[in-house]
């Protein structure tokens, strides 16, 4: 349990903006890659990326952020927490001023990928920050406040950088910059100076290997849509697991491991694990699909899909409110995690009756629902990993989050891809041979939408008849709402284990 020492502020006087101050500062862990991939389409013009280079531009700061997280974690509990903090504002500010400067692709590969790891750092550094300046008896709605300011930094942010990449890519790629070094002066007099441990040792085999592990794994997750027998996906996912199990290994004969390895026979802890990952995929296929299914099929522009999400996002709000008023330790908990995970399930399944022509009207529920769900589940997940981490691990297990948070995102990313690949062809063949066409003409098809999911729009081939573009559109949508209800199942299932975890943790702690 939590003493004096992780809660420094219990007895002194903290400013009233600290948590509202660090809410906005991990928004920018989510502000920057939205951005990023905003401007991307110019940027990789500019630039000349294609192929490889172009995937790798998309997806650098993520595997930089995902081999580092957990090191910042640790940095931030070894060399004092604000500290390391100002110093990961200031890699931003240089990361992605040097991708905004680039005059060539590989420039802009090490500025972007200098970006993840910083943004990354500034996540997890916030999140343990939010225990040490406020008062044990108030975590529940500090976590509540800083959820919430996430979510509108998140909103604000990716509007402005929307408006921003339209006149520029480089003008838009300054905008976490500009946010970092505002944020600068400011961090000193909001921010109180944070308990260190000079005595901890890096368990560097630990974090090199669960660094790895997570490179490889996400790497390959990514390369799903490609099919789940290619070498592309199966080569380095297979890797990552083997390398998670060596992690273990090394973990289990280390004495001063990354974090205690018993947390993991905690059922607490474990439930935090699952329901994050549970959260993160459901985020994922949300965030992706709706985007893709407004712009593929509805013809929606980069800005409106931008306006057609704000009601997931204010709906999540909404739940991450209530749920910091309403938390308390302990059968609080499962009841919040459980009212969010039936709000998630429901608005899962209300999304699997989308049809090709279906109004952005009648998707509204599901995306309130879903949005409520999210909402209701961060804040109890947050609170879990706070609650669960021992004195001097708390930069590491909050960091951890994070980590559980990438699998869950990647994850959810990469086969929701894949199903609708899978059910929107089954639907294409059928739509097709009902037309009468001949096998060459449902191959052209099939190639026609796979370029259509890779990032392009079904209505921008010329060469194909009004016709085909409208099966194709239905077969995206069919795909779609086949999904929906695939991944329901998921996250209900993921959703029930995480529950029966709670009720084990909370017998534990009875014990």
């Amino acid at each position: 349990m939590p003493n004096n020492a992780d809660h420094p502020m219990s007895e002194t006087r903290t400013s009233a903006l600290a948590v509202p101050f660090l809410g906005v500062l991990a928004s920018l862990q989510l502000i920057d890659p939205v951005v990023a991939n905003t401007a991307l389409v110019k940027a990789s013009q500019a630039l000349e990326m294609h192929g490889a280079t172009l995937a790798l531009a998309a997806g650098i700061s993520t595997l930089a952020q995902a081999a580092t997280v957990l090191l910042m974690g640790f940095l931030g509990d070894r060399l004092e927490r604000r500290r390391v903090l100002m110093a990961t504002l200031l890699l931003s500010i240089a990361g992605d001023g040097i991708a905004l400067a680039a005059p060539n692709a590989n420039l802009f590969l090490l500025g972007r990928a200098l970006a993840g790891i910083a943004v990354g750092g500034v996540l997890v550094l916030s999140f343990a920050a939010v225990r040490c300046v406020s008062r044990p008896n108030r975590l529940g709605k500090a976590l509540g406040v800083w959820n919430l300011l996430i979510l509108a930094g998140l909103i604000a942010g990716s509007l402005l950088g929307g408006v921003l990449a339209d006149s520029s890519w480089r003008l838009a790629l300054g905008l976490v910059p500009l946010i970092a070094l505002l944020s600068l002066p400011l961090l000193p007099s909001l921010l109180p100076e944070m308990p260190a441990n000079p005595e901890l040792r890096a368990d560097w085999r630990g974090l090199v290997s669960i660094g790895g592990a997570m490179v490889l794994f996400l790497s390959g997750v990514s390369h799903a849509v490609n099919g789940l027998t290619s070498p592309e996906f199966l080569v380095p996912t297979l890797s990552g697991v083997v390398l998670f199990g060596v992690h273990g290994l090394i973990e289990q004969r280390r004495q001063q491991p990354i974090f205690p390895i018993s947390l993991y026979q905690r059922g607490c802890f474990s439930a935090a694990i699952v329901s994050g990952i549970a959260f993160n995929f459901a985020w994922a296929v949300v965030q992706l699909q709706t985007s893709n299914f407004w712009q593929l099929v509805q013809r929606y522009s980069t800005g409106q899909v931008a306006l057609a999400q704000l009601p997931l996002l204010l709906s999540a709000g909404v739940g991450v409110v209530v749920a910091g008023r309403v938390m308390r330790p302990g059968r609080r908990i499962t009841q919040l995690v459980a009212a969010g995970m039936a709000s998630l399930v429901i608005g899962l399944l209300l999304f699997g009756l989308v049809r090709a022509d279906s109004s952005y009207s009648s998707l509204g529920f599901a995306m309130v629902l879903v949005g409520i769900g999210l909402g209701l589940i961060s804040v109890p997940q947050a609170a879990l990993f706070v609650q669960e981490a021992p004195p001097g691990s708390l930069g590491s297990v909050t960091a951890f989050r994070t980590t559980t948070g990438q699998l869950g995102f990647a994850l959810g990313f990469a086969s929701s891809g894949a199903m609708v690949n899978g059910f929107g062809f089954a639907s294409l063949r059928d739509r097709m041979l009902q037309l009468g066409s001949t096998p060459v003409q449902s191959h052209q098809l099939e190639s026609l939408l796979r370029e259509a999911l890779s990032g392009g729009g079904l209505s921008q081939h010329s060469g194909a008849a009004s016709n085909a573009i409208q099966v194709m559109s239905e077969a995206y949508a069919s795909g779609l709402a086949g999904t929906m209800v695939g991944v329901a199942v998921i996250v209900g299932l993921l959703g029930a284990i995480g529950l029966l975890l709670l009720v084990i943790g909370h017998r534990q702690q009875r014990l």
